[in-house]
């Protein structure tokens, strides 16, 4: 009884620790467009996290003034970016630039120019 006890164990966890080692899947209608709509809704978020960011680390002249600048700036591009993809969302992915994990080409670990200097 204590064996079968075991190996449903060792199953049950195995079972529920099994790795999915396929490729991630491409970005769909719904991952697109919610990204863009939370690209556009929360963007004007970067204003506070800009300058309080600013003011923790230079203080709250600089934090102030450079803080609201970049903040905008930041806001700016988010909306932007969040416009595009809510656009773009509709169209497949086939279209535009594919993704860096999906180039299906595998990196030389070390890279090429580490074989001659690698320890």
């Amino acid at each position: 009884m204590k064996q079968l006890i075991a190996v449903l164990t060792l199953v049950i966890t195995f079972s529920a620790a099994h790795a999915d080692l396929t490729m991630p899947k491409k970005p769909t209608f719904y991952d697109r467009l919610g990204q863009g709509l939370a690209n556009l809704i929360l963007a004007p978020t970067e204003l506070f996290d800009s300058t309080y960011a600013l003011i923790q680390s230079d203080g709250p002249t600089v934090g102030t003034t450079k803080g609201l600048v970049q903040g905008t700036s930041r806001m700016i591009m988010d909306m932007g970016i969040g416009i595009a993809e809510i656009v773009t969302s509709p169209f497949g992915v086939d279209g535009l630039k594919a993704a860096a994990h999906d180039s299906g080409s595998v990196n030389l670990y070390p890279p090429a120019d580490f074989y001659d200097n690698w320890y």
